[in-house]
């Protein structure tokens, strides 16, 4: 759904994007894709400056944390509202931003929707005393439905640099109050193109004592101020001081985030140029680059730069790093060798320019989706299937698409969104979500969890089998597909053990498969079977190389899935923990009509041969986690190829991707796709994330969705940390 923005600014980003690897213009065999993006970037949390107007900013009301997809309720006391027609509100946002878009829930009560604000002057300051008008704009009427979603009709502030945005009610819908439900604030993020400009931050991270690590000051450097254009590299910067940085001058060096993995080809850099103190200004300088923004490697190919001095009058660009190819990273760092002789050393801007190659980033709007405040509220082990069993239909209209995902450890509760704590907290062992209409939106999810019981779980063993220690034994799940009208989950067995013997009081014991009937183009969750994997053919914890478990993965290949050249096989993936050496991916295959017949299915084997034995398994990558994905590039350069993606090992912060001829021989080229730090900057102590993996089920024209898990020792008393997370993978594509 397109939506409506301010008549001076851009209408919405439109991105040429192809799968890994691929451009465009290699894309010989069908016409060109374009994939229209219209990305939100990060979440800015805004504060009222008086507290009456706080309830509009602090998530009370919203179904989930952060997302513009959100939905409000219709409870008045979830709103704000003042007698007469007209208010005015001013936020901070604590630091001066590069301000992206602002959305607007109106008025809800279903009582009183003429209450709602109808013309809304919007504008903003980088000091809180000279205001600058954005503009005004309609707000449409809200509906007072439950579901209430953000306003058609958005502020975009097309990156300009800002710490306060004030809303002046200047009319309503004829009620005798005004009011409004919510008000969410994003960080500028510009269109991914080549030549484009990275809106970068520096690191910031939540520390020890629960603060961020980086001052306001510290953001002068990206941020855009004292800039005479929001993202030219031939823009000026000014000579007043207070729109730089500064540091001591025996610091290690100033450090970029680009929020992003992308390709650079050059990086712009202004010196410092307060007429007063051009010694500050750094003079010598290394380049370090990291995945992580802990490990810090020197980028050998440039040797030491030096820095021309500031002019203490308008400063085009001091120096370029150019590169002859570009350098794909998400953090940099100018390593500070020595300045101009001054006490401090300090910087007005840098700004990154975008190579040729493919990106990852964030997809908030799919990450929001998983926020969710009200009954299902998070869990790991995320699968995702269309139920019409195609993921790739660039024909198929997106309204029409019903999506069905699992879940492994789910959390079911109420958190509170001004402080994040849980309530009511439950923990069923499986659960699932069925989403309608292909993108995503809070109003169109609908999660199915059982109550509160011992043993809860959408799916369970059948019949109950006593675990170990205590209880029953129950079901993670692993990965989800459809065949005909039916409806499988691998259902992956747990059992509970000692602790004292393994260090977990978990572990996996066995593999079944569960179906569902699809009746309507809809699961029938009535009509659940089990089918038990009695044999232990997909799972033996006694093989000679090493314990194995199947149904982590799964490619389909044949005609009805509408891949490339299908050899009309469904391909179950899985690993095998080898001795001192980790885990290894390997895979069986079965036709889709036996899928139910454990007997019917074959393993490679190291020689390329299929077969019946598991004795000798092939193995097609190393270091692989327990869920993964394999998905056929459509598009490019590299179409009909396969792509694995996963975490790398078994829980980290990196993600790989890897590349296959087949969906049976060995993956290689791998490649860090993306090195998060979610872990590191949401609250909780023990922080971890694992199981990565690609979602084609849900990804449009020319990208490739992934997801990643996080969990903590915290996931029970705050709400934002167990839940997934979601990147985009792209090719950059050429500027418009």
């Amino acid at each position: 759904m397109k939506r409506k923005i301010l008549a001076f600014f851009t209408a919405l980003t439109l991105l040429c994007t192809v799968i890994p690897f691929a451009a465009c213009s290699k894309d010989t065999e069908e016409n060109v894709e374009i994939a229209e993006v219209d990305e939100v970037g990060e979440y800015l949390p805004i504060e009222a400056q008086d507290d009456v107007y706080s309830v509009l900013s602090d998530g009370t009301g919203m179904s989930g944390k952060g997302g513009r997809i959100h939905t409000h309720n219709n409870v008045a006391a979830s709103m704000y509202e003042v007698s007469g027609t007209a208010f005015s509100v001013t936020f901070d946002i604590g630091r001066r931003e590069q301000l992206g878009k602002m959305y607007f829930w109106n008025y809800n009560d279903a009582s009183a929707l003429d209450n709602g604000v109808k013309e809304l002057k919007v504008s903003y300051s980088e000091d809180g005393n000279a205001y600058t008008a954005l503009g005004t704009i309609t707000l449409e009427k809200a509906d007072g439905t439950g579901k209430l979603s953000a306003a058609e009709t958005f502020a975009d502030f097309a990156g300009v640099t800002a710490q306060y945005v004030k809303l002046e009610a200047v009319s309503n819908y004829g009620g005798d109050g005004t009011g409004l439900s919510e008000v969410r604030l994003y960080r500028y993020r510009p269109r991914v193109e080549v030549g484009g400009y990275v809106a970068a931050t520096p690191i910031d991270r939540i520390g020890n004592d629960g603060e961020w690590t980086c001052d306001a000051e510290d953001y002068n450097a990206t941020n855009g101020s004292g800039m005479s254009d929001v993202s030219s590299f031939t823009a000026t910067h000014d000579a007043d001081p207070s729109n730089m940085i500064t540091d001591s001058k025996s610091m290690m060096g100033f450090k970029f985030d680009l929020q992003g993995n992308y390709p650079i080809r050059k990086i712009y850099i202004w010196n410092y140029n307060d007429p007063a103190h051009l010694d500050y200004g750094m003079k010598e300088i290394k380049l370090k680059i990291s995945n992580d923004g802990t490990t810090w490697k020197t980028y050998t190919a440039l040797k030491t730069m030096t820095i021309p001095k500031g002019t203490g009058e308008d400063l085009s660009a001091s120096y370029v790093i150019e590169f002859e190819e570009p350098v794909r990273s998400r953090y940099f760092m100018l390593e500070n060798v020595s300045n101009y002789g001054g006490d401090m050393v300090g910087l007005s801007e840098v700004r990154f320019e975008i190579g040729e190659g493919w990106y990852a980033d964030d997809a908030n709007d799919w990450t929001a989706l998983f926020s969710n405040y009200n009954g299902w509220s998070g869990a790991d082990g995320i699968y995702s299937v269309n139920l019409d069993g195609v993921d790739y239909d660039p024909s198929r209209d997106v309204s029409e698409k019903e999506t069905f995902f699992v879940f492994s450890d789910s959390i079911i509760s109420t958190v509170d969104p001004a402080t994040d704590l849980r309530s009511g907290v439950y923990m069923p062992n499986n659960t699932n979500a069925l989403l309608t209409g292909g993108v995503a939106d809070a109003k169109n999810i609908e999660f199915h969890y059982p109550e509160k019981t011992s043993g809860a779980a959408n799916i369970k063993p059948d019949p109950a089998e006593p675990a170990t220690v205590s209880g029953n034994k129950y079901y993670w799940l692993g990965d989800t597909f459809v065949v005909g009208s039916k409806l499988y989950v691998f259902a992956l067995k747990i059992d509970h053990v000692d602790p004292s013997i393994s260090g977990f009081s978990f572990a996996q014991v066995g593999v079944d498969l569960a179906c569902y009937d699809i009746v309507d183009g809809v699961p029938d969750y009535d009509s659940l079977r089990i089918i038990k994997d009695t044999d232990n053919i997909l799972c033996d914890l006694n093989a000679a190389g090493g314990k194995y478990y199947f149904g982590g993965g799964v490619f389909d290949s044949t005609e009805a899935a509408g891949v490339l050249n299908p050899d009309g096989y469904l391909y179950i993936y899985g690993y095998q923990d080898t001795a001192n050496s980790g885990r290894k991916l390997v895979v069986s295959r079965v036709k889709p009509e036996n899928v139910e017949k454990f007997s019917s299915y074959e393993f490679l084997a190291s020689n390329g041969s299929w077969t019946k034995s598991t004795d000798d398994l092939k193995y097609l990558a190393s270091n692989v986690a327990p869920e993964i994905s394999v998905s056929q590039i459509r598009t490019g350069e590299y179409k009909g190829k396969y792509l694995l993606v996963n975490t790398n090992f078994t829980n980290g912060t990196t993600i790989m991707m890897s590349v296959s001829d087949s969906p049976f021989k060995e993956f290689t080229a791998k490649t860090t796709v993306f090195d998060h730090d979610t872990v590191y900057t949401i609250e909780g102590k023990g922080n971890n994330s694992y199981n990565a993996k690609a979602h084609p089920a849900l990804s449009g024209t020319g990208e490739l969705l992934i997801s990643y898990n996080v969990n903590g020792d915290d996931c029970f008393t705050y709400g934002d940390v167990y839940r997934p997370r979601f990147l985009r993978l792209a090719e950059v594509p050429a500027a418009e």
